[in-house]
């Protein structure tokens, strides 16, 4: 069996018949998942050995920077990271000046370009297809990982992997399921990918808020307007008609402590009586373990799942455990309660128990909060201190990601302080907070009802737009729910995720070059040629690689060999629209060698000369050529694709 680049055995294999020394020594263990980094290896070998430079080998490879736009080169060495001594900017570049002028030649690399205090290269477009295209076919859909970022030991791989929990989508039971819901939804699986793409062990938890006090609220409601008929037949639809009754009829009684708390009165007596008291009652019961309590709230909790799960098996996201406030363990929560009594963190006020985070800490911000109110229920906070606490027991992980709007930052700042002030910083120091904008403007209360409004405007669009370059046609008729869920997508993780936005149906069918429909539309017609070429003749052949020395193949191909690139920067920012970003990038340099379409047929079509030119007969190993080309850049934007949660239609 050959071998392949997978290993450094087969890498130099490859590098040999390429007529090039091994991997020099200065080689990075990353070139056997990046492969600019063999790129980064030879030129500083190259750089060191040319007596050039006064400075180690490790601080040349330490001032090479890989970019990320072509035309400022592939490559660059930035001089003033080689802090040389007693050198000034001028003396740096007049040193760029005589590196450009007497670097020795490589044929990895085309003639330096010395820009001021830079040396910008350029790879070779004779060797860069001949060594980029095994690299990507060895590696298939795993190019672009790293799972060597997953280890709990590089030295000691049989130590296993770090684990991260990823908690995202997170809805509450009886609860409209909004725009934000929705973008965590998507945030939390793009995540999740990219981790198990590094190498993690990762645990995808959906924690619902399934207790408290808005399901005694709702058990309140279900009393006088709940209907088993209707429950049965509409499911979460009818309890949230419930809830959205109760809560009108709450209101007054809410209007009326707010006004005694405004006052300066006690609270008490409002609080004590009507929906209040049946509320605050219900979620007392189920608390103590009763049993005809518990029988209705999981009948509530089973029909929410069961609704959930239609809407994330549309999307194609999957979660390893549905866990929510409900299962926290009695014993951690009085356990987290006797820790925060010990250190003089938790007290008592009108009958409650809160931690006033601006006594313990200063920060003015932080507020007070309540953790066990006057009727003995537990609250939020101190139900998720209890469930950080479980979840080190259950899981013994080394990160854990909450996805959850920046609406949260200041409750997830209550946390971490929380667990800090008990004196458990270790475990605070393993928890993050990926917070986003709010998306505005989502029609829909239920995670299937969304998809199915998002669906309909496609479908219905040809309709509508047939005047507007919408889409028509034939198209409408492949139009599914996976082309829904693109366009959503699209739209959600174009921008940072800092920044909230409105959603704009219209976009959802935009035909916009930079859109979840094009991306897919591009993998298709890759598809589309890479069957046209595939012949038996085609197959056989040896590869005729000086048909992808263009400059149009050689600007694809270095996108292509940035791609891992890329990954390991979403990786460190948790930003989609970077790899998105850069999708679409290859998607642009793709567009300029793809023959037009309805020429899927004219074989003889060259790659980077342009439809309009006349072609001689293409030999089976051109066409191998384009084949290759072809497989491997559907490969790259499919494996971009997955990542982010598009789905991929073949």
């Amino acid at each position: 069996m050959a071998c392949t680049t997978n290993t450094l055995r087969g890498l130099n294999t490859l590098l040999k018949g390429l007529s090039l020394e091994p991997m020099p020594a200065c080689a990075s263990t990353q070139a056997l998942i990046k492969p600019v980094e063999i790129w980064r290896a030879y030129l500083t070998e190259l750089l060191s050995n040319s007596n050039l430079l006064d400075c180690e080998a490790a601080t040349i490879q330490e001032a090479i920077s890989s970019t990320t736009e072509t035309s400022l080169g592939d490559l660059t060495l930035i001089l003033p990271r080689l802090k040389l001594k007693d050198v000034d900017k001028d003396g740096l570049k007049k040193l760029a000046f005589d590196l450009g002028a007497k670097l020795p030649t490589s044929s990895l690399f085309l003639a330096p370009w010395v820009d001021g205090i830079y040396l910008r290269m350029f790879f070779s477009p004779e060797i860069l297809p001949r060594l980029l295209l095994p690299y990507i076919s060895d590696r298939k859909a795993a190019y672009g990982h790293d799972s060597s970022q997953g280890v709990q030991d590089s030295n000691e791989p049989d130590r296993g992997k770090k684990k991260v929990i990823v908690e995202f989508s997170s809805p509450n039971i009886a609860s409209d399921f909004d725009g934000n819901h929705l973008r965590s939804t998507f945030l939390g699986a793009f995540i999740a990918n990219v981790y198990d793409a590094m190498g993690w062990e990762v645990v995808r938890l959906n924690y619902l808020g399934d207790w408290g006090k808005h399901i005694g609220l709702l058990a309140a409601g279900y009393e006088r307007f709940g209907s088993e008929e209707k429950l049965l037949e509409d499911r979460v639809a009818h309890l949230l008609e419930v809830y959205a009754k109760v809560e009108e009829l709450f209101r007054p009684e809410q209007d009326a402590r707010d006004k005694a708390k405004h006052d300066g009165q006690s609270t008490a007596d409002v609080e004590g009586k009507g929906i209040f008291a049946e509320r605050d009652a219900f979620v007392k019961n189920m608390e103590d373990g009763d049993e005809t309590a518990l029988a209705l709230w999981k009948r509530f909790r089973d029909i929410t799942i069961e609704d959930l799960n239609l809407g994330y098996q549309r999307l194609g996201i999957r979660f390893d455990e549905f866990s929510g406030e409900s299962q926290v363990q009695p014993a951690t929560i009085e356990k987290v309660e006797d820790i925060l009594k010990e250190q003089g963190v938790l007290e008592g006020s009108d009958g409650s128990w809160i931690i006033d985070f601006v006594k313990h800490t200063g920060k003015k911000g932080l507020g007070t909060q309540v953790v066990r109110g006057r009727d003995g229920a537990t609250r939020y906070l101190l139900r998720d201190i209890a469930t950080v606490v479980d979840r080190k027991e259950q899981f013994a992980f080394d990160k854990m990601i909450y996805v959850v709007s920046s609406k949260q930052d200041n409750y997830f700042q209550q946390l971490f302080t929380a667990l800090e002030l008990m004196g458990l910083s270790d475990l605070r120091n393993r928890l993050h907070h990926i917070s986003f904008g709010s998306i505005q403007g989502i029609e829909g209360n239920l995670l299937d009802g969304i998809l199915d409004q998002c669906e309909a405007r496609i479908c219905d669009a040809p309709k509508e737009e047939q005047d507007e370059g919408g889409i028509g046609g034939t198209a409408a008729e492949s139009i599914t729910n996976a082309a829904a869920i693109r366009a959503l997508l699209a739209q959600d993780m174009s921008g940072k995720r800092c920044h909230g936005y409105t959603f704009e149906p219209k976009k959802m069918t935009s035909l916009g070059f930079h859109s979840g429909h094009m991306l897919q539309a591009c993998h298709a017609r890759l598809t589309v040629l890479i069957a046209g070429l595939r012949t038996d003749d085609v197959e056989a052949a040896d590869i005729d690689y000086t048909r992808l020395t263009d400059d149009d193949s050689a600007d694809l191909l270095r996108i292509m060999a940035q791609f891992p690139d890329a990954v390991s920067s979403t990786y460190k920012s948790l930003e989609p629209h970077t790899l998105l970003g850069y999708l679409y990038k290859a998607m642009d340099s793709l567009s300029a060698i793809l023959p037009p379409e309805g020429e899927e047929g004219n074989e003889d079509n060259g790659i980077g000369e342009g439809p309009s030119k006349a072609q001689q007969k293409s030999s089976p190993g051109e066409k191998k050529a384009k084949l290759v080309l072809y497989q491997n850049a559907r490969q790259v934007l499919e494996n971009g694709m997955r990542l982010l949660g598009f789905p991929v239609d073949s």
